[in-house]
């Protein structure tokens, strides 16, 4: 026979947990699901049941299972029925997206970090620049995934998307678009600080006469958009442009979805310009893939 804080050490649970699985404690959250060999008030011994019951405890929660989840998980385990399955499955989901969760946090953290070494009055700039940074890696990295692309063709698009975001926080600062940005964009002939001006004013128009994201007019101006990115982005006497075009489109489209952008493209392109250019680039995306995959 074994005591309780033989128990403990032997299986990793503590002594609270061990009391809330075998006595009933509606008040504490008690589960009073087992009864240990010997149970006496003030006085308990466990015997090999009871250490191996405790044993797979305390594997399941290290896997995650909460105290609340464990009685039926002890009895998908121990029970010749197909609920062991979908209790694990459902364990591994929530994990997963936890994790997720979790990675999402430490880059968002990652971001704020990033600004430690700057002024004050530049840090709030400078965790925009990190956030939207991490937004285009990611945007980029989901839709090359499914996308068949060039590596260096990827390279060269987000690195123009991500110039054209320092630009954007360049004007938020009041200092136009960094000299390295406007040298990229200039070797194309594109003054990338009077661009933001035409799209900002024309977004504005379109939201201001209630134009639809699909329209016409709507479609124009992402595909315009969308074809100078993939110009800039494009090499020297590199004809595949336009295929670029399609893998711009559905960047912005997934760039665009993403919340953490709204503030930086809503001060920049108007009020309203957020959602107008995510419906717009969405609707375009997925249009011009569907127009792809019929030819």
């Amino acid at each position: 026979m074994w005591e309780r804080s033989q128990v403990e050490r032997l299986t990793g649970l503590s002594r609270h947990m061990i009391q809330d699985l075998c006595y009933h404690n509606a008040k504490g959250g008690g589960l009073g699901f087992w009864e240990p060999a010997v149970s006496k008030p003030g006085y308990s011994r466990f015997d090999e049941g009871d250490l191996l019951m405790f044993y797979l405890v305390g594997q399941l929660k290290r896997a995650g299972f909460t105290l609340k989840e464990v009685e039926a998980a002890v009895f998908s385990i121990m029970e010749d029925t197909d609920s062991l399955d979908e209790t694990l499955y459902k364990k591994a989901h929530e994990l997963r997206e936890r994790q997720k969760a979790i990675a999402g946090q430490l880059a968002a953290l990652g971001c704020l970090e990033g600004a430690v070494q700057v002024r004050p009055t530049e840090r709030l700039y400078a965790v925009m620049d990190l956030s939207l940074t991490r937004s285009i890696t990611q945007a980029i990295s989901a839709v090359a995934a499914v996308r068949p692309v060039d590596e260096v063709q990827v390279q060269r698009v987000r690195d123009v998307i991500v110039a054209v975001a320092l630009a954007m926080t360049g004007r938020l600062r009041g200092t136009g678009a960094p000299d390295q940005t406007k040298e990229l964009f200039r070797a194309r002939g594109i003054d990338v600080d009077s661009s933001l001006d035409i799209v900002a004013h024309r977004v504005g128009w379109l939201v201001l006469e209630d134009v639809a994201p699909t329209d016409r007019k709507a479609r124009g101006l992402v595909r315009a958009i969308a074809a100078a990115l993939a110009v800039v982005s494009a090499a020297n006497g590199d004809r595949r442009a336009r295929h670029q075009e399609l893998f711009v489109l559905e960047v912005l489209a997934r760039l665009l979805g993403d919340a953490g952008c709204g503030v930086p493209v809503e001060l920049v392109f108007g009020n309203g310009s957020f959602a107008f250019l995510a419906q717009a680039f969405r609707a375009c995306a997925t249009s011009s893939s569907d127009s792809q995959q019929k030819e």
